[in-house]
């Protein structure tokens, strides 16, 4: 709700300067329309902000084409007929007063050459078709441009100002709706009735219904061929990010100077990882038989001292050596290997042992 109505009174803001000034500017001598309106327009979109629009019929187009919300567009078209509304009366108040008495005056519509300030006015020897086609042309054009500028002033300012100067001030003026329904709703105020609706075979529903129309087509040309590839696009470039996150190993490098580089490496095939060889399988010595023992052991010698020495590093006690050799005293070999190079004589030991007895 805060966000419509801030909407709201921007465009109302915008489309209020816009139309003032651009007004004014037709009462100048020379009378320069695409500088006068296209530096209207830029003066005004800058007080709106780079989302307003300042005008209805390129809002439709905007919410047509998504770039716009739904939801803003009646708060959109408010503040602009509001803001054309008094436009139209401040410029009854600041115009001359020569412009304003003839306005007043010409209840019949005799001389419309007081118009331009309030409302635009059909060239001379126009026809109905060459005006629909020029409407719908210049509309699409201007709509294009305002979807692809991005809320930019400047580039506004500049799309009007060129449409002006290759169709004319009675086209380029005239394509905004809000000026061209509240201005005769002005004049009409004055001259109480409303011949100026009617005036030239009802000539006043052109801009209305072509600006609206060609404002449309133009957003639906721009979403089609603009922003439907590009959201496909993007979809795309999305897909292909997520399946190389999948194969990315991130690493640091950090330099003598102190900074740390992020790097990423892209794998195109998935990282081998080698399992480490399995270690040997050890024999069973309580179910392995005297012959195949013969063949396990090693004839290597050792001394005492290396058998401590083994026993310390790999933390056997005294008692498990002597368990172990207890183990082996049946075996009729003549070496037992403890591993890491160490082999004991288990038959001396065991004659050792019977000699202490006898």
């Amino acid at each position: 709700m805060c966000t419509s109505t801030r909407l709201m009174f921007l465009e109302f803001l915008g489309t209020w300067l816009y139309l003032t000034i651009g007004g004014l500017g037709t009462l100048n001598h020379p009378y320069l329309p695409a500088l006068t309106w296209g530096a209207a327009l830029t003066v005004g979109t800058l007080l709106g902000g780079q989302s307003s629009h300042l005008n209805p019929a390129v809002t439709l187009g905007m919410s047509a084409s998504g770039q716009s919300s739904l939801s803003s567009l009646p708060g959109r078209f408010i503040g602009q007929f509001s803001g054309a509304l008094v436009a139209g009366i401040t410029l009854v108040g600041i115009a001359p007063a020569t412009t304003v008495q003839g306005m007043v005056a010409d209840v019949n519509i005799t001389n419309i050459e007081w118009a331009e300030p309030w409302f635009t006015v059909p060239a001379y020897g126009s026809t109905m078709y060459s005006d629909i086609l020029t409407f719908t042309i210049a509309a699409v054009m201007f709509q294009l441009v305002f979807c692809a500028s991005s809320g930019s002033a400047l580039y506004h300012g500049i799309s009007l100002a060129t449409i002006i100067t290759v169709f004319g001030p009675s086209i380029g003026a005239g394509l905004n709706p809000a000026r061209e329904v509240m201005g005769r709703l002005v004049v009409s105020f004055y001259h109480w009735n409303w011949d100026v609706f009617m005036f030239y075979d009802v000539w006043a529903w052109i801009p209305l219904a072509w600006s609206f129309s060609g404002c449309l087509t133009g957003a639906l040309i721009y979403w089609l061929l603009i922003e439907v590839p590009k959201h496909l696009e993007t979809k795309k470039k999305q897909k292909n990010t997520k399946s190389r996150n999948k194969d990315e190993i991130p690493y640091t490098i950090d330099h003598d100077d102190q900074e740390v580089e992020n790097l990423t490496v892209i794998l195109d095939e998935k990282p081998m990882t080698e399992k480490p060889p399995a270690p040997p399988a050890m024999p069973n010595f309580d179910r392995s038989p005297p012959q195949q023992l013969k063949t396990y052991l090693d004839d290597k010698e050792t001394s005492p001292s290396a058998i401590k020495k083994f026993c310390k590093k790999n933390q056997i006690s005294t008692p498990e050596l002597e368990h172990y050799l207890a183990r082996y005293r049946a075996v009729p070999v003549d070496r037992m290997d403890l591993g890491n190079g160490v082999t004991v004589t288990v038959t001396d030991v065991a004659q050792t042992e019977e000699e202490k007895h006898r």
